[in-house]
């Protein structure tokens, strides 16, 4: 079985990846490997048995992502995460980071800049069938003497967070938490992260991973390295702050971590990053923000050049979002 080894020069992370690395293929050309746009997740877990596309963005774009890395409140968030997970382990050579594909694998990232001595793999993770177990069980053999901390980008609506919490394996650590449904986080608050926009096809090498096999390490196929932009990857660890900025964590306020989480059932998705992962990989109708336009130009470029390309109209001033604890939301397009 090939699993994408760490030291592996198509592996821009240099995180073991565990998946089964299957069969190179175009991932604009090859349109029939993945699923439509309009496949939204019913509860039927066979929706996880093909990945999701991949758009392609052009130099443009890339160049607006990258110019948007460096961002204080984001470096300021991920110095308080590391924090926080520093004073529930104080000694960093036992933790053993499990980046969730794909959101995790640059927040674990910079972890292990800030906390010398621990280590980050990759595993999949899917709302439903859960953690990728034959996986699971291949990283504690490899790693017997440290400590599983599962590392997300951020929380939504908590799902992720309660199979974390179902598999008692090790708590849950990410960026920002909206909902309050992380063990750790660096942020409440909906805070947009920029890797938000990264792709599989531009930071990974590989698609989004998919159960082939019922009980074997999911799958996914490799892309080529000539999509691969190593320079946004190189971008983003430079802007990760030094170890000794990592703050004491017993001046934090205690709403931080740990919290009663917050939960309001709703169709929209909810909270800037998944919005952003809708305009990548899914069908969205309509994108709102809570903020007016001089505003959003000026805090999520981004999200706006995603929704001028996929043509999704724009609605600001939305005061209803604020009962959701987002700054942002669309509906989606559903195939019925």
């Amino acid at each position: 079985m090939k699993i994408l080894e760490a030291t592996h020069p198509r592996n821009l992370w240099g995180q073991t990846v565990y998946a089964r690395m299957r069969k190179e293929i175009d991932p604009y050309r090859d349109r029939d490997c993945f699923r439509p746009l309009n496949r939204a997740y019913t509860g039927d877990d066979t929706f996880w048995s093909i990945p999701s596309p991949e758009p392609e963005l052009d130099d443009r774009f890339w160049n607006l992502v990258k110019s948007r890395l460096n961002d204080p409140a984001v470096r300021t968030a991920a110095g308080r995460l590391a924090g926080a997970v520093l004073q529930w382990e104080p000694n960093p050579e036992k933790l053993l980071f499990a980046a969730i594909l794909r959101a995790g694998v640059p927040i674990a990232d910079w972890l292990t800049r800030l906390l010398p001595g621990s280590a980050a793999v990759s595993i999949s993770l899917f709302v439903g069938p859960g953690i990728d177990r034959a996986a699971l069980q291949r990283i504690r053999k490899s790693h017997p003497d440290r400590t599983l901390v599962f590392v997300d980008g951020w929380t939504g609506r908590g799902g992720v967070a309660r199979a974390v919490r179902e598999l008692d394996a090790g708590p849950l650590a990410v960026l920002n938490d909206p909902w309050g449904w992380a063990d750790f986080s660096g942020r409440r608050g909906d805070l947009f992260c920029p890797t938000a926009c990264f792709t599989g096809a531009a930071t990974l090498g590989f698609s989004r991973t998919f159960i082939e096999r019922p009980g074997e390490v999911f799958s996914a196929y490799t892309f080529p390295r000539r999509y691969c932009r190593k320079d946004l990857v190189s971008a983003w660890q430079s802007h990760c702050q030094a170890p000794s900025e990592v703050p004491d964590v017993s001046e934090f306020p205690k709403t931080e971590n740990r919290t009663e989480p917050f939960f309001k059932k709703t169709d929209l998705r909810l909270h800037t990053n998944e919005v952003c992962r809708a305009l990548i990989n899914a069908d969205p109708k309509t994108l709102y923000f809570r903020a007016d336009a001089p505003e959003v130009r000026k805090s999520y470029p981004l999200l706006l050049a995603l929704a001028e390309r996929r043509r999704v109209p724009v609605v600001y001033q939305v005061g209803d979002l604020d009962l959701y604890r987002t700054q942002a939301a669309c509906d989606l397009n559903i195939a019925r």
